[in-house]
């Protein structure tokens, strides 16, 4: 179903802490954004796909769909939102589908509050619903400590092939203009010496919060070759959801990719993982790179930490991964992170860190804290370059 659907437009606010500018008007500005790049006109857009957005959000951007909702899981979210679009245009119930995000979670600190089911974007509150909640985990950062000691003690590794992750995404991010990281590449050293978090993740395994917003514009191959935007198909697309982990008590042991989305994604593409070119893989801890270079088949099981140091996710690399910074060291903007940065890959359109012939690009989103590394749904996508 995903083979026909199409990425004409991307849009990009700023990206980075404390940028003073409402979530609203981050969504606005990325719509516009979007548009120019496809080159299409408000009234064209007959579906809307909102993240984090409010239904007045139309109307302060201007937009007059036929039909438009809210899509909730978690950071999986800009990644099914491509294959619910997929779905909208294969079925002919829409033709131009914008899916949009914009948050600003930079201007209030944080604060702590009861559980109480309905946690509000300023509160940690939204981060304590579900299994880490009832034994006392507050915070991903929590869950995903708990699969990468796991990991590590399984495979015998230390943290030092977190470290591996966290200073090759910097060197990404370090010379990307608006990136957290930018200017700023780390060591080893420099990852040994940061305070711990929650054992073992130290604070340089993590990533941080940042202001933006991002839109997509999708349509059929058929409408792309009138549009203005380099377009990028979508070839293949899975999902996968970890609630099968609880049952077969391998919580800690997976972070969803394998087997169902990885599957579906790379059997609806037609390759494998030998074939992509670049990978951009939600990450915002280091050890969800690891498990995720492992459960998508690009080195095998506890493997990962050799993988990464051993050069092949660098630019140089057999599997440039997270070219941007990625969540790590670029921004957060949850999904679009990866998806915004494997959009400008296979146009050939990155500002920085260009993999040449990126023909093909693994995508992945994942999101809600269920427990289980912090992920709950998983959604892989293979973008390509029209064939």
């Amino acid at each position: 179903m995903t083979g026909n659907a199409t990425i004409v437009g991307l849009g990009m606010t700023d990206q980075g802490r404390r940028l003073g500018i409402a979530p609203r008007e981050l969504r606005r500005q990325a719509i516009d954004a979007a548009l120019a790049d496809s080159g299409l006109r408000r009234e064209q857009i007959d579906t809307c796909i909102c993240f984090g957005a409010l239904p007045e959000d139309l109307r302060y951007a201007g937009l007059s769909p036929r039909s438009s909702f809210a899509l909730s899981s978690g950071g999986a979210t800009p990644a099914l939102s491509v294959v619910v679009a997929a779905g909208l245009i294969a079925t002919g119930q829409a033709e131009y589908v914008l899916s949009v995000y914009g948050e600003a979670f930079t201007g209030n600190a944080p604060r702590l509050e009861q559980n109480h089911g309905a946690a509000g974007r300023s509160d940690i509150g939204g981060y304590s619903y579900g299994y880490p909640y009832l034994y006392g985990l507050v915070g991903p950062g929590a869950v995903y400590a708990l699969g990468a000691r796991r990991y590590l003690d399984t495979y015998g590794g230390t943290s030092e092939d977190l470290a591996a992750v966290a200073v090759v995404e910097r060197a990404y991010g370090s010379v990307r203009p608006g990136a957290v990281g930018y200017g700023e590449p780390i060591t080893v050293a420099d990852h040994q010496a940061s305070r711990m978090i929650v054992d073992p993740l130290r604070l340089l395994d993590c990533s941080r919060p940042t202001d933006g917003g991002v839109a997509i514009v999708l349509t059929s191959a058929e409408r792309a070759v009138d549009c203005a935007g380099t377009p990028v198909e979508v070839a293949g697309a899975g999902c996968g959801h970890n609630i099968t982990n609880w049952w077969g008590g391998t919580m800690v042991e997976r972070f969803g990719a394998a087997p169902d989305a990885a599957r579906r994604a790379f059997g609806e593409a037609g390759v494998g993982p030998e074939h992509i070119s670049v990978a951009q893989l939600y990450a915002p801890f280091t050890i969800a790179t690891l498990l995720q270079l492992e459960e998508y088949g690009f080195c095998g099981e506890g493997e990962a930490g050799a993988f990464v140091r051993d050069g092949h996710t660098s630019p140089t690399g057999t599997l440039p991964t997270n070219t941007g910074g990625g969540q790590h060291s670029g921004f957060y903007a949850t999904g679009f992170t990866p998806l915004s940065e494997g959009i400008l890959q296979v146009r050939g359109e990155a500002p920085t860190n260009q993999v040449p012939d990126a023909e093909l690009c693994l995508v992945s989103g994942s999101g809600g804290n269920g427990g289980i590394h912090g992920s709950w749904a998983h959604v892989a996508l293979v973008l390509a370059r029209p064939r």
